[in-house]
């Protein structure tokens, strides 16, 4: 049997004693569609993490369905904030620890808010990142959001 791959993301939770399943695939686009169409799982279950700064706030975590479009506006509303814009990559990577394409909700290098799409609010399963590229968690809504401590709200374009 081949060793359980180990990541930040899945030590965290392991601590937490979590319910989840690591899933494995060779990346090449880093994209919620490529992590939909490598594992054969549907793009909604997909959830991809992006790093924003809000003006009062500062840097938050917004956790989407992989084909939605983060509604920048709704996540500042939600944050406290009057307006939030998206971080570049290699802020990102020295805020979290994690590279594009391998950012995970868990394990950052600081504890940053993190709010979730409504929609993982008893969802049967929910995939993200564990912290690597090619490298998955899988495990239910509910479960991601006691794990997570995130807020659900509507975060995504209509």
């Amino acid at each position: 049997m081949p060793a359980r791959i180990t990541t930040n993301a899945t030590r965290v939770l392991d601590a937490k004693n979590a319910s989840y399943e690591v899933l494995e695939f060779a990346p090449e686009d880093f994209t919620a569609e490529e992590v939909s169409a490598k594992l054969g799982i549907p793009e909604d279950d997909v959830f991809k993490t992006l790093v924003a700064r809000g003006d009062r706030s500062g840097p938050l975590v917004a956790v989407i369905p992989g084909p939605s479009r983060l509604s920048l506006r709704k996540l500042a509303r939600v944050s406290g904030n009057r307006t939030v814009a998206m971080i570049a990559a290699e802020d990102m990577e020295k805020l979290t620890g994690y590279v594009k394409g391998g950012c995970s909700p868990f394990g950052m290098r600081k504890a940053l808010p993190l709010f979730v799409h409504e929609s993982a609010v008893g969802r049967v399963r929910l995939v993200c990142s564990a912290g690597r590229r090619g490298v998955q968690v899988a495990m239910a809504g509910d479960e991601f959001l006691a794990t997570s401590g995130a807020k659900s709200a509507d975060l995504i374009e209509d």
